[in-house]
Formats: structure tokens, C-alpha cells, sequence
């Protein structure tokens, strides 16, 4: 997969059930059986991480190289209001906080609802996603795939992420259930390395929040 100019993301109605595979934003992840939902352990007791979003690479109006399905998670509690003590900040995360999987096109098949494995109430419903490439209005947050932030007040990432590639930046939102306000109305980026992109690699993906 290869980084390309910047790929809006729009969120459009809330979903029950949404289609096995498809693009959203919350909701539950799918995953094949063999793949576990990425779990983060924190004095003594292990939790799973948020899912942000999860994109079929399909529904991209550039496409990248390669297909198949990409799931955002990141301990993002904090946020809404559910934790003490932040494990995302301004300064780049470690690679615990935040986790991108990466499903190729030829286990779409074996996707399976993670549903089962949550108490309703534990994730914000399911919003359906169109892309393009229109920044969002000002009504809408700003979510947005590959391409620079304007949120970025230096010329690179901070060490240890010199020269690394924007993947997916979500905005401070809130909606019918869910609230998510990173340290003043900021946003939260995922960083990749560009060669680790361009292999699909995503096991060191980085987490940083930028606010002004």
C-alpha cells in the first residue's frame, strides 16, 4: 500500500447491523477467527482497545496498492471520559496504545463479527463512511486519510517518527452516544513509517494528539 493525497472520510447515518467487511466508523470489528481483537494491559488487567474505524480499501475513490480491510483501535477511554490517566498524548504514543490490523483481500472471506464479544452499551453505534477528496465543512469533524495535517505546527513528526506518513487522523466529535474531546478540541493522528506502508507492515503504528 502506498500513501497518496489526502482521502476524506464523511460520516453519513448510524447502522445496527452493518454489512460484513463494509467501511464504518465505531461500531464492531469483523476479524477473521485467527486474528484477536488487540487487547491493552494496564495494572494487571487487560482490556481491549477501542475500534475506530474499520475502511474497506475498496471504497477508496484512489485506490492504493492492495485490498482488503484496514481496523483502527487505540486506548482512546480517556477521551470520553472513562479513565483517570490518558495513554495518548501529545507526545508520539508507543506502539501498545494504538494498533492497526490488516486484513488482505484473500481473508475477506473468513471475516466474522466481533459482536458477540461485547456487552451492547460497551461501543458507540456503527456510522456508515463515504469518501472523497473535499475537506469536510466546518459542521463536520475532520477525518482524513494519508495526505499532511494542517494540525502539525513543525515541519516533521516528533523523534522518533521523523519522517513517517499520516494513515488516519480522527477529530474531536460527539454524536448520540459518544463524546470524544482530545485536550481541547484536538485531533488524534496514526502514524506509520513510509516503508512500512508500502510492505503493509503496521505493526509500529504511533499515536499523537495535536491541539492548538
Amino acid at each position: 500500500m502506498k500513501a497518496q493525497s489526502p482521502i476524506y472520510i464523511h460520516l453519513g447515518e448510524a447502522v445496527d447491523n452493518p454489512p460484513l467487511g463494509s467501511s464504518h466508523w465505531f461500531g464492531y470489528p469483523d476479524l477473521p477467527p485467527d486474528i484477536a481483537i488487540p487487547q491493552i494491559e494496564e495494572e494487571g488487567e487487560s482490556y481491549a482497545l477501542t475500534l475506530i474505524c474499520q475502511i474497506n480499501l475498496a471504497d477508496l475513490p484512489l485506490q492504493p496498492a492492495g485490498k482488503g480491510l484496514l481496523l483502527f483501535f487505540a486506548d482512546i477511554a480517556y477521551y470520553c471520559g472513562n479513565w483517570d490517566e490518558p495513554l495518548i498524548g501529545m507526545d508520539i504514543s508507543d506502539n501498545k496504545v494504538c494498533r492497526v490490523i490488516y486484513v488482505p483481500e484473500e481473508k475477506m472471506g473468513e471475516l466474522r463479527s466481533c459482536r458477540e464479544l461485547f456487552f451492547e452499551q460497551d461501543e458507540p453505534k456503527a456510522i456508515g463512511l463515504t469518501f472523497n477528496s473535499e475537506r469536510p465543512n466546518l459542521e463536520e469533524p475532520e477525518l482524513q486519510m494519508f495526505g499532511r495535517t494542517g494540525h502539525l505546527e513543525w515541519e516533521d513528526w516528533p523523534s522518533p517518527c521523523e519522517g513517517w506518513q499520516l494513515l488516519l487522523m480522527m477529530d474531536s466529535m460527539s454524536g448520540n452516544d459518544y463524546d470524544y474531546n482530545f485536550v481541547d478540541f484536538g485531533v488524534l493522528c496514526f502514524l506509520i513509517e513510509r516503508e512500512a506502508l508500502n510492505r503493509n507492515d503496521f505493526s509500529n503504528v504511533r499515536a499523537i494528539i495535536l491541539s492548538s
